[in-house]
């Protein structure tokens, strides 16, 4: 039986962040969550692979599918930021439904996979660096020399408040989604390639073909980032209005976005020639079909805009892991001092440093292995943080109908019990397929990455345990973890 919950009241210095003069509205966190989502990072690195290894010419289908599944979860993860202000979204969701041990679970592994998620793209930011700008500076600069500058101005700019940060993204998210729309409608205007414009790829027979279970893991894992929505709760406007708005507006301009401008090149390649071209050249698939309808000066432009695309990523992932570590040194699981907020931004600017630092330790560890930005630093841990999200995604969404049933404070049968435990039964499926097709997300058959779900296993019992040694040494603290 769940222990009480209470979703009343703030706790210590949790009250000075959740409202620094209120400055989020509903579009600055859209631009939040969207960045994390890197939608030109997603197109450029996961939709070849996704051709390739899954269904084909379907892929525009799978993005609804992954969408599809997101929204039906977001409707109970929605319902339930309307009770719940907090800003570890994941755990204080999962504490309220199946109570504190699995809470502290949740916790935990949201740590490691947000921060996988950003070591990830460290190495990404690093690997992108040699190819677009090594050239363009002739220079023969490491990777790891970009990804620790890279690490110092996201720190520089993630301390300066979560305002600034928002306005900056903002900007950043309209180029990169402006440059693959402008690719998307000359491909339209002229009419697409050598099939035409056509709606095959939504058709069922190419939707369902190949592996789609592997295409629809591609396509959810870029999604994530969106449920950081709940995390900003209270830095917004009325949260209990602003955070279910954006969260459903943010899914739905994804998901509208990723199924057109994806419908877009398979038709500028042709339904029969696409799988060929995405195998072969993987790394000039969206750069072939803007040289030939945009002209070199913008591809170029496309490839510097990757590198911001990545960086908007990095700047809202540092957001949303410096808002756990506050939490949970409100909480009294992390440091005290760690609650602290800059006197002039009014941001936590020791959680900043601590998160800056989780992360540069271990890229730092990449580096001195001697490995591979990009098939080792990125695709190892973007797996690793991958799974840990969807497992996590699943429980919260079967935790809201546990929250709900037991509360009774939405009767609403679609909103608090059909749409959580589908969406929770939906993501369970995809995290299944993300399992047992690890060696294609990562790229390796290594017994290290056939590990990480035992990894991400491992870190829920530690929190599990973690929980029953407070409840034993520590009860105070025990009793306001999630409240």
């Amino acid at each position: 039986m769940n222990e009480p919950y209470s979703s009343t009241g703030l706790v210590g210095d949790d009250a000075a962040v959740a409202s620094p003069r209120g400055l989020l509205g509903l579009w600055q966190i859209v631009f939040l969550v969207i960045s994390a989502a890197a939608p030109l990072t997603g197109m450029l690195g996961a939709v070849p692979p996704a051709i390739s290894l899954g269904n084909g010419a379907g892929i525009p289908g799978a993005f609804v599918i992954a969408g599809v599944v997101l929204l039906v979860f977001s409707v109970g993860f929605a319902s339930m930021s309307r009770h719940i202000v907090r800003a570890g979204a994941f755990y204080a969701y999962i504490t309220a439904g199946f109570g504190r041990p699995i809470g502290m679970a949740g916790a935990l592994v949201a740590l490691l996979s947000y921060t996988c998620i950003q070591i990830a793209l460290y190495g990404l930011f690093g690997f992108f660096c040699t190819v677009v700008l090594g050239p363009l500076l002739h220079s023969a600069m490491p990777w790891y020399l970009y990804s620790f500058v890279c690490i110092a101005i996201v720190q520089f700019t993630g301390i300066r408040g979560i305002d600034l940060n928002s306005r900056l993204l903002g900007v950043l998210m309209c180029l990169e989604l402006g440059i693959l729309l402008l690719l998307s409608v000359a491909i339209v205007m002229h009419r697409g390639g050598p099939d035409g414009l056509t709606l095959e790829p939504f058709a069922p027979r190419h939707v369902f073909s190949g592996h789609m279970g592997i295409a629809v893991m591609f396509a959810l894992a870029s999604f994530i980032g969106f449920e950081a929505t709940a995390i900003y709760g209270k830095e917004c406007r009325d949260p209990k209005v602003t955070v279910p708005r954006a969260t459903y507006v943010s899914v739905s301009l994804i998901l509208v976005f990723f199924a057109f401008v994806t419908w877009a090149i398979v038709c500028a390649y042709g339904v029969g020639n696409v799988v060929e071209v995405a195998t072969k050249q993987p790394g000039d698939f969206w750069f072939i079909q803007s040289t030939k309808y945009l002209g070199g000066g913008v591809t170029t432009a496309m490839s510097l805009l990757l590198l911001s695309s990545i960086f908007a990523s990095l700047l809202s992932f540092h957001n949303t892991i410096v808002r756990y570590i506050h939490a949970l040194s409100v909480e009294g699981i992390l440091p005290a001092a760690l609650d602290r907020l800059h006197a002039k931004y009014r941001s936590p600017y020791l959680a900043s440093y601590l998160q800056t630092l989780s992360v540069a330790v271990p890229v730092a560890g990449f580096v001195a292995a001697g490995s591979d930005p990009f098939n080792i630093v990125f695709s190892w841990t973007s797996a690793l943080g991958t799974i840990g999200i969807v497992m996590l995604q699943a429980v919260t969404s079967f935790s809201v109908a546990a929250y709900f049933r037991a509360t009774r404070k939405d009767t609403r049968v679609w909103h608090s019990l059909l749409a959580p435990v589908l969406g929770g039964f939906g993501l369970l499926a995809i995290g299944i397929v993300l399992i047992g097709n690890l060696d294609a997300l990562s790229g390796s058959d290594s017994p290290i990455v056939r590990a990480f779900p035992w990894v991400v296993l491992a870190v829920a019992l530690a929190g599990v345990a973690l929980a029953f040694v407070l409840k034993r040494t520590r009860p105070d603290i025990y009793a306001r973890f999630g409240q």
